[in-house]
């Protein structure tokens, strides 16, 4: 036990001299130093870069899901105006093409211009028309001017065998963006009915 306790005396004794000597710090001492202190900052560096990361990654989700549901909630308002003018309640473009019996069928892109809700055809979610700008107040839109977004959006609306042709339009609104080198996609899909 007592060469345990010189040893240890010995190595407490040799890092006090290497700690508190007259003569400075010497190279090897500077290079142990800092390489204690870059080992222990790197995984600090990682996790704020992997903060980073994910904030930007949980960003353009959201944003995704919100353009979504503004195409979904535009495709509402665009049937409730439709019954207040007496126009046909599925009627999603000022020429609809019929199919099945049922106007409105195919791809559009639509958005709010100062309370004008307009649709115009686009051939799918990565058409360049079917591209969100934002403007300098932060409201995305298809058209005017403003800085690009990395964000598309596409409306398809379209009959199913779910439900009758007559009564039910479904409506689906697709926010697609590139991002870390893959396209992402979110959609949200509903039936809309002719419930007046």
């Amino acid at each position: 036990n007592l060469k345990k306790i010189k040893r240890r005396k010995n190595c407490f004794n040799v890092l006090m001299f290497l700690c508190f000597n007259d003569r400075g710090f010497g190279v090897l001492e500077v290079v142990v130093v800092a390489g204690i202190i870059v080992i222990g900052l790197l995984p600090l560096v990682a996790l704020v870069m992997q903060s980073v990361t994910s904030s930007q990654v949980n960003k353009n989700k959201l944003i995704a899901i919100m353009l979504a549901q503004e195409g979904i909630e535009l495709a509402r308002n665009r049937r409730d105006s439709n019954w207040q003018n007496s126009v046909s309640w599925a009627e999603m473009t000022a020429n609809p093409v019929a199919a099945n019996g049922l106007k409105g069928d195919g791809n559009y892109r639509v958005e709010n211009n100062s309370g004008v809700i307009s649709f115009a055809d686009v051939t799918g979610v990565s058409d360049a028309n079917a591209r969100l700008i934002i403007d300098g107040d932060g409201v995305y839109r298809h058209s005017g001017a403003g800085e690009q977004t990395p964000f598309y959006r596409l409306m398809e609306a379209g009959n199913s065998a779910s439900c009758l042709e007559s009564e039910c339009l479904i409506a689906t609104s697709t926010v697609q963006w590139q991002e870390r080198g893959g396209a992402k996609n979110y959609s949200i899909t509903v039936e809309m009915y002719d419930w007046r």
